[in-house]
């Protein structure tokens, strides 16, 4: 069991009355795990179908210890430069984000020394979440799984929805559920914006969903299947996507849509 020394915290992000939306996509969607799940593949193939489907899709890097989105052009670097300067302009960072090809997704890179995540405090990085927010359509942030970091509370601050893939495993599953437990009663995290997704990155037998569901006490909202071309993933592009949007969107629709909904929604 983690054992914690955060306080309890005031309501973390929006109430669910106040989603705050482009169409049925949540406007801040966070993807965060306690373990190796495939979080950052899923938040950035993601990123790429929602820009395949027509919207302007900012995606950030606020895993500040491991950062494994693509990391060229514009990233937190620059972010902490200008905060010590005392030039920082989120709304300017916001429009300068570097635009990928072929995808279109405009992306905030991470940071190439963790030393500088001392100088990006939650304030900051809320502020540019909001930036981001004003000038996109849907943003995807991508964080860290320690939950004292600064950066990983402002994305779980910010966010709308915040997906927790799962590798559908024993000790994944149940490591899963200590930790749902930390986010709702320790951080005080809206059950209701967080989605738990099963992710088959591994390719091996897995549990049944079901038994995901049980063990956590809740239902899992979709699973993902194994894709070679996933595995092989190694950040200096956006994974592909192909054939696969349609059903990437559907996992961060709200409300969630398609067949089976709470396990049954199966790709």
């Amino acid at each position: 069991m983690v054992k914690s020394k955060l306080p309890i915290a005031p309501f973390r992000g929006k109430k669910p009355a106040s989603v705050e939306s482009h169409g049925d996509i949540p406007k801040v969607i966070t993807f965060w795990s306690p373990k190796t799940a495939g979080k950052t593949t899923l938040a950035a193939a993601v990123a790429a179908a929602l820009t395949r489907s027509g919207r302007s899709v900012a995606c950030a890097d606020f895993d500040v210890l491991t950062p494994d989105l693509p990391g060229r052009g514009y990233n937190l670097d620059q972010v902490s430069e200008e905060v010590l300067r005392g030039d920082f302009d989120p709304g300017k960072t916001a429009q300068n984000l570097t635009r990928l090809q072929p995808s279109g997704v405009h992306l905030l890179a991470g940071l190439t020394d963790p030393v500088r995540a001392e100088s990006l405090g939650r304030s900051e990085l809320l502020a540019l979440a909001g930036a981001m927010a004003k000038a996109y359509d849907v943003v995807i942030l991508d964080t860290n799984q320690t939950l004292v970091l600064e950066a990983t509370l402002a994305a779980l601050d910010a966010a709308d929805l915040v997906i927790i893939p799962v590798a559908p495993a024993e000790n994944q599953v149940r490591h899963v559920g200590r930790y749902l437990t930390l986010l709702e009663q320790g951080l005080r995290l809206d059950k209701s914006k967080i989605r738990v997704v099963a992710n088959h990155m591994a390719g091996s037998v897995t549990l049944p969903v079901a038994t995901v569901e049980q063990v956590l006490g809740r239902a899992v909202a979709g699973q993902v299947p194994y894709y070679r071309d996933w595995a092989t993933w190694t950040g200096e592009n956006l994974p592909p996507v192909d054939r696969r949007e349609g059903l990437l969107v559907v996992l961060v629709s709200v409300p969630l849509q398609g067949p089976g909904e709470g396990g049954g929604m199966s790709w």
